[in-house]
């Protein structure tokens, strides 16, 4: 695993691609709040497309100052928003914080490189930006707005990077027929094999988490496992999702969440059901029960007041993506384990998120010669267990 990977835009560069204007080339006076910096970064974000997925004219000299004046400005709006202003979506979430963290380092990465001259490398830190923003896009429709006036039709695309476009710009219903039709198609296993299993599981965490269909997702996982193509440790894994979409289908609806209590006993059920599905740890046969808790607890964020709640949470929230890290999240487990210790180091949780904080970064550094912990992590371990001692 590449450590120096990082997430770079999930819900910010999300948000900003779905904000309506009338005039989207103007922008608008920055303000406190949301909606102000939301739509100045549109307004970077669609001059900057047709450029990053076109390689010939990214390279071109005669776009250099065009270039990277939008990515300076991008970087810039980036840094109008305030991480409080998203809490009235997800509460005391850190998923927001965390992507503007990582939307400002991956901007600035992405413009000094192409000032330099490394102009393939500034594009496909650019362009996987916008490929991971389907990240929490897939968490939940709270705090979207109507679809931008994104069109995909001319750009050199990739199935994945269509995908991930259209749901950035809200055309949800879009993407998911687009999904449909390529994983039944028989050109995703024959001329992008190796992206087939990430649409299929993207596909899963759009229709589960946002349209709440899982009817609709079994009668398309079915046409998938049916398919004598299909590899087989895909159809393992099938079997589990399977089994739980034909359980959840036949539940009852439930009223909305109004404690802390009805979150977590759901969240009970969820990962005991996640773990009884899976035949090791971070086998994805669970994905569903995982994907179904996440949206449970991104959404149950905000009824959570005690730090003993927020403690437990975040908690879980790392477990879950622990295991749903290849759905665009990388570290994103890790800044969970870190935050649950820091919300209350003399919580009995606090050990267990260290210890999985730190068998986390042991595993993401090691390799055929090794575990080469770089000294800043070895420090930065160092001090948040000492935080736990003390």
């Amino acid at each position: 695993m590449n450590r120096t990977i990082q997430l770079s835009t999930p819900f910010l560069l999300a948000a900003c691609l779905n904000v309506s204007c009338t005039s989207p080339e103007k922008k608008v006076q920055v303000q406190a709040g949301w909606q102000g910096p939301m739509q100045n970064m549109a307004v970077d974000v669609k001059k900057l497309v047709p450029f990053i997925y076109d390689r010939d004219a990214y390279l071109d000299p005669k776009n250099h100052e065009q270039i990277l004046a939008h990515l300076r400005e991008f970087a810039q709006a980036a840094h109008t928003v305030s991480p409080e202003a998203g809490k009235k979506f997800l509460g005391d979430d850190l998923l927001i914080e965390y992507s503007l963290r990582n939307l400002k380092e991956d901007l600035n990465r992405a413009a000094y490189s192409f000032h330099v001259g490394q102009k393939d490398f500034s594009r496909t830190t650019a362009k996987a930006s916008l490929n991971h923003c389907f990240r929490c896009h897939s968490v939940t429709q709270v705090g979207g707005g109507s679809a931008w006036d994104l069109d995909v039709t001319n750009l050199k695309l990739q199935p994945l990077e269509k995908a991930d476009l259209l749901v950035a710009s809200r055309k949800t219903d879009k993407a998911l027929s687009y999904m449909e039709a390529m994983l039944n198609s028989g050109e995703m296993q024959k001329n992008y094999a190796f992206d087939f299993e990430s649409l299929l599981r993207r596909y899963l965490a759009l229709i589960i988490r946002v349209e709440n269909a899982p009817q609709r997702a079994l009668v398309e996982l079915n046409k998938v496992l049916s398919n004598s193509d299909t590899p087989h440790y895909i159809l393992e894994q099938g079997n589990g999702w399977r089994a739980s979409l034909k359980a959840w289908a036949a539940e009852k609806k439930k009223p909305p969440f109004n404690t802390p209590k009805q979150v977590f006993k759901e969240l009970e059920a969820r990962f005991t059901k996640a773990e009884a599905i899976q035949h090791y740890e971070k086998d994805h046969a669970g994905d569903v029960e995982y994907l179904r808790a996440t949206a449970t607890l991104h959404q149950g964020m905000k009824l959570m007041k005690k730090p003993a709640d927020q403690v437990r949470a975040l908690f879980l929230l790392g477990k879950a993506y622990e295991v749903l890290d290849e759905l665009g999240s990388w570290n994103l487990h890790e800044s969970y384990y870190e935050a649950c210790l820091l919300k209350d180091p003399k919580a009995e949780l606090a050990k267990t998120c260290y210890n999985r904080l730190e068998a986390s970064l042991y595993m993401g550094y090691s390799g055929t010669s090794g575990i080469h912990l770089p000294p800043e992590e070895r420090q930065r371990l160092q001090k948040l267990k000492e935080k736990i001692v003390n």
